[in-house]
This record gives structure tokens, C-alpha cells and sequence, in this order.
């Protein structure tokens, strides 16, 4: 079928032809679903739940195109193994450890703004916030992941060394939280380096995984950065922890994002070439 030759054709291009040709055959699959549920939302006056399905379309999207692109452009008899999706014990335990690392991790730094005085702790009842913040944190973790460590890395890994596809893919993560209007990109850019260094400590965590040789599992990534999410979301909806204003906001984080901050950005620091320092040379 010719459908078929266009995802032959296009995976044995140059790596960033082969992005670039990626998302704009995703973005023709998704646009008759885009224009049908924005459509439908306006008639009904919906516009929320027309945003909330088409996005849900254009993940749905991603993942039948990333398997036929896979299975029918690089020749891979289970695509989603190759991406780092292996429903195992060990990716669970992994999936699990690497969740209360990340809760733990965002615990430790609003803890320590906490005790040096920086901000003040709040206690309310947390339940349903908790809940709510679990299931955002799952759904932002496994989408982000399976793009950006999945997909996005892999593809990189069949041009480029390790340690090179990682710091692109990383590079890629941070800007693609930038696609939004100028004036909150220029309000939102104090984040891009936590971003990045997010990335370097994400996509390695692929390559540091429990499980053996040569597959490199999604679990620990997904879990971190669900947990992180998880923890920030708790904090943020909860007012459960207030910047004093002892300190300038550029150490506690700017909009109270601690992706902006001094302190947020040494932990990451750290922890990137932490992480870095786990993958074995090529």
C-alpha cells in the first residue's frame, strides 16, 4: 500500500527529516478529529470539553502512528517495546519507585524553603487534591513520556549517539512548553533551564533502568515525572506552601514555578549530572 511506503521512505531519511515528516503526517491524522470535536464544543458551547477530546484524539493519534511508523518504517516487531513500554513486574516496580522519588524530591525542596524560612507551611486535608493529582500526574507523566523519552528518543538513538540524543530530545522537551502565545513565553522562560536539565535526568533515567540489557524500560522516567507532577500539584492547589517573600522570588522560583528558582534548578542540577554520571560510555 503506499501508505505504507511514505512511513518506508521517510524513516530512512536524515533524523530531523524524519521528525519533522513524523509530526506533520500526525498533524493531517489529527486534524479531521480537531476540527470535528472544536466544531461540536462551539455548537454546543462547550469549548472545555472540546479541548479535553481533542486532545485525548491526538493522543490516540500518536500512539497508532508511532506503531505503524515502528512496525512499517523501521522494521520493529513491537514498536512500544522499542520504546520503552514493557508491562513487566520490574516496570511496575520501577514505574512505582521512581513516583515516590519524585513526590519525595519536591517534599524535600518545599520542605527545605520551609525550614530556612523562605515559606510557610499551610496544612489542610489533602485527600481528594491528592487523588485528583495522582491521576493528572499519570496522565501528563505517560503522555509526555512516551513523546519525549519514547518516540522522540528513540527515533534520535537510530542517527545519533546516546549521550547526543539525549541532550536533543532534552532540548526539544524544554522548548515544546514554549508552543503558546509571545507574552507567555516571555513570562514562562526563567523555566526553560529546569526544563532541560528535567529532560537530561528523564531521558537518562531509560538508560539506568532495573531491567536488564540492551532494552531500556520507560519505567523509571514515567514514575519520576508523574510523582513530580503529583507533588507540585498537591502544593499548588492547595496554597500548601507560601513564599514568605524573605527571600528574592528568583531563589524560591518566579510565579512560584521552583522550575524558575535558584534552589530548584541546583537540585536538578545535581541530579542531571548525577544521572549522567550512571550511563556507561558508548
Amino acid at each position: 500500500m503506499w501508505w505504507f511506503k511514505v512511513y518506508q521512505r521517510a524513516a530512512k531519511g536524515r533524523v530531523l527529516w524524519r521528525v519533522f515528516i513524523f509530526f506533520v503526517v500526525l498533524l493531517v491524522l489529527w486534524s479531521p478529529f480537531a476540527l470535528a470535536t472544536y466544531g461540536l464544543g462551539y455548537l454546543l458551547g462547550q469549548p472545555q470539553l472540546a479541548s479535553t477530546l481533542s486532545l485525548i484524539a491526538l493522543y490516540v493519534c500518536f500512539i497508532g502512528h508511532a506503531w505503524f511508523w515502528g512496525r512499517r518504517g523501521h522494521g520493529w516487531q513491537r514498536p512500544l517495546l522499542s520504546y520503552g513500554l514493557c508491562f513487566v513486574r520490574r516496570f511496575w516496580g520501577d514505574v512505582i519507585v521512581a513516583l515516590f522519588c519524585g513526590i519525595g524530591l519536591v517534599s524535600v525542596l518545599f520542605g527545605a524553603e520551609v525550614l530556612l524560612g523562605w515559606a510557610s507551611l499551610h496544612p489542610r486535608p489533602l485527600l481528594g487534591i491528592a487523588l485528583d493529582g495522582l491521576a493528572v500526574g499519570i496522565g501528563i507523566g505517560l503522555a509526555e513520556e512516551l513523546l519525549f523519552r519514547g518516540w522522540l528518543l528513540t527515533e534520535l538513538r537510530t542517527s545519533l549517539s546516546r549521550r547526543s540524543a539525549i541532550f536533543w530530545s532534552s532540548l526539544v522537551f524544554a522548548s515544546a512548553h514554549f508552543i503558546k502565545p509571545l507574552s507567555e513565553v516571555l513570562q514562562t522562560s526563567p523555566q526553560f533551564l529546569g526544563l532541560f536539565l528535567l529532560g537530561i535526568i528523564l531521558a537518562s533515567g531509560r538508560y539506568v533502568s532495573r531491567l536488564e540489557r540492551p532494552f531500556s524500560s520507560l519505567g523509571l522516567p514515567l514514575g519520576l515525572h508523574a510523582g513530580l507532577v503529583w507533588g507540585y500539584y498537591i502544593v499548588d492547589v492547595a496554597d500548601l506552601v507560601v513564599p514568605s517573600g524573605r527571600v528574592p522570588e528568583w531563589v524560591t522560583g518566579i510565579h512560584g514555578n521552583p522550575l524558575s528558582g535558584a534552589l530548584g534548578v541546583t537540585i536538578l542540577g545535581c541530579l542531571a549530572m548525577w544521572s549522567c554520571s550512571k550511563l556507561r560510555s558508548e
